[in-house]
C-alpha cells in the first residue's frame, strides 16, 4: 500500500521526480522515482534538508508559531515540498520545477492517512 500511494503521488503530479517517506533522523521509509528520473537523488537531498527541518521546526515552536505541517523549498532548478506525518517522519516530494507545486502539496496533503496508516 505505502509503494502504491507513493507511486500515485508522483504519477498523479506534473513535473514529479519522485518521493520519499524519510524519518526526521535521516533515514529513509521508501521512495519512488518518476521514470524519468533516473539521476535523481531524491534519498540524500532529503537527508540533507531532514536535519534543517528539525531546526525549522524548533525555531516555529520557541516562537509559539505552533506545530510545522509543511516546509516548500524553491531553487532554481528544483522545488521541494515536505509535509509532516508524525513527530518522526515526514514525505517529500521533489520537482522539476515549481510549476505545479499547487497540485504537489495538495497530492501530499491528501495522502497523509494512507501514509501514516502504514507507520
Amino acid at each position: 500500500m505505502l509503494a502504491e500511494t507513493l507511486k500515485k503521488i508522483v504519477d498523479e503530479t506534473p513535473g514529479a521526480l519522485g518521493v520519499i517517506m524519510m524519518g526526521f533522523d535521516g533515514i529513509a521509509v521508501m521512495q519512488h522515482l518518476s521514470d524519468s528520473a533516473e539521476m535523481e537523488d531524491i534519498e540524500s537531498t532529503a537527508m540533507e534538508f531532514s536535519f534543517r527541518f528539525i531546526e525549522l521546526r524548533k525555531a516555529a515552536e520557541s516562537l509559539e508559531m505552533g506545530s510545522i505541517s509543511d516546509i516548500t523549498i524553491r531553487a532554481e532548478q528544483r522545488t521541494l515540498l515536505c509535509r509532516v506525518l508524525t513527530d518522526e517522519y515526514f514525505v517529500a516530494l521533489l520537482l522539476a520545477d515549481a510549476g505545479h507545486f499547487g497540485k504537489g502539496r495538495w497530492m501530499l496533503r491528501t495522502a497523509v492517512p494512507a501514509l501514516t496508516a502504514e507507520l
